[in-house]
């Protein structure tokens, strides 16, 4: 196998910090219509909770996918990156 040059290198972690946003991108879209929807049409969600805390709920909840969905494509891509581990 030939040697791994810095700008194929780079050029792969490029690549996989793309997949992994738009990974992320994606399931952080579908993440927040379904809890936005849930806080709307739950009853005790809409009689218990203000506009301020069911946003705060959605931000969190979308953030925190965002951030595992991201972290977790990442990892599998890099994973399968064999060739980085020869000297």
């Amino acid at each position: 196998m030939p040697p791994i040059t810095e700008e194929q290198k780079n050029q792969d972690v490029q690549d996989i910090i793309q997949d992994g946003f738009k990974g992320a991108a994606t399931t952080c879209a579908l993440t927040s219509i379904v809890v936005f929807a849930s806080t709307r049409y739950c009853p005790w969600a809409k009689a218990n909770i203000n506009y301020a805390g069911k946003t705060f709920i959605i931000s969190a909840l979308t953030a925190a996918s965002f951030a595992f969905s991201a972290e977790q494509s990442i990892m599998k891509k890099h994973r399968g990156q064999d060739r980085w581990d020869s000297p």
